[in-house]
C-alpha cells in the first residue's frame, strides 16, 4: 500500500497581490478624487502594485510567514 503524503505536508507558495493608491489629504480632510498616477509614482522608484511572494516548506509554515510578512506591514 502507498504511504500517501496528505496536501498540508507539501511545500506551498502564496503571491499576495497589493494596489497602491497614494491620495492628496485636502485641507478639509478629505481625500483627493485622483490617485497618483504610475508617471509620478515612477519618480519615487514605484509603481500603483506590488506582489510578495511568500514560500513555506509546508501549509502551515507559508501561513505562518504570511501573516508574520503581513504584521510586519503595519509596524
Amino acid at each position: 500500500m502507498e504511504n500517501k503524503t496528505s496536501c498540508r505536508d507539501h511545500p506551498h507558495h502564496a503571491t499576495i497581490t497589493f494596489k497602491i493608491d497614494i491620495r492628496k489629504i485636502n485641507s478639509d480632510g478629505s481625500l483627493d478624487h485622483m490617485p497618483m498616477g504610475n508617471k509620478l509614482l515612477r519618480k519615487y522608484g514605484i509603481s500603483n502594485k506590488a506582489q510578495l511572494l511568500v514560500s513555506g516548506v509546508d501549509e502551515a509554515d507559508c501561513v505562518r510567514k504570511i501573516k508574520e510578512r503581513l504584521g510586519r506591514l503595519n509596524d
